[in-house]
């Protein structure tokens, strides 16, 4: 499969698949941090951080990002249906709810309007939302950068780098 560099957890958090309880509460910074972030939020967090620094760097990003990408595309064409993106968040983040945000963010990130999402529109929304979650702007994203944020862009995705 292509790689889409760098990548991000965030389109995942906020965007293409809308956890429960994806905005971070309260405030806080360094070790404290973790107690202001969602149980679910969290459990991302350490899923994608590999390395287990609490640190989640571009190349982590981008693997779970491929990932997803890969569990998403179930007829392998390198590229996702809005019922592939819908079946895929129907099994993470049931809900009405969700599945209507879930079709205003394949709208926002279908910049072609071809009815499907490539990699290339995949990695142009991650990369402007990695930056905007990287809130202390060191390169990577730390629950500290999460707590006590809206974690959906200004314009709903990605802003841009």
């Amino acid at each position: 499969m292509r790689r889409f560099r760098p990548c991000l957890l965030a389109l995942a958090l906020s965007s293409a698949l809308p956890f429960p309880g994806a905005h971070a509460e309260g405030t806080a910074a360094g070790g404290a941090a973790a107690a202001n972030v969602p149980i679910g939020l969290r459990l991302l967090f350490v899923a994608v951080d590999r390395n287990a620094d609490g640190r989640i760097e571009s190349g982590e990003a981008d693997l779970f990002l491929d990932n997803l990408f890969a569990q998403a595309d179930s007829d392998g064409d390198a590229r996702l249906s809005l019922g592939e993106v819908v079946g895929l968040q129907a099994r993470f983040a049931p809900g009405e709810d969700a599945g209507r945000r879930v079709r205003a963010q394949f709208r926002r990130l279908d910049a072609d309007r071809d009815g499907f999402i490539d990699g290339r529109e995949v990695n142009t929304a991650a990369v402007g939302h990695f930056a905007f979650l990287d809130a202390d702007h060191d390169g990577a994203i730390t629950l500290a950068d999460l707590a006590g944020r809206d974690l959906v862009a200004p314009g709903g995705l990605a802003a841009n780098p």
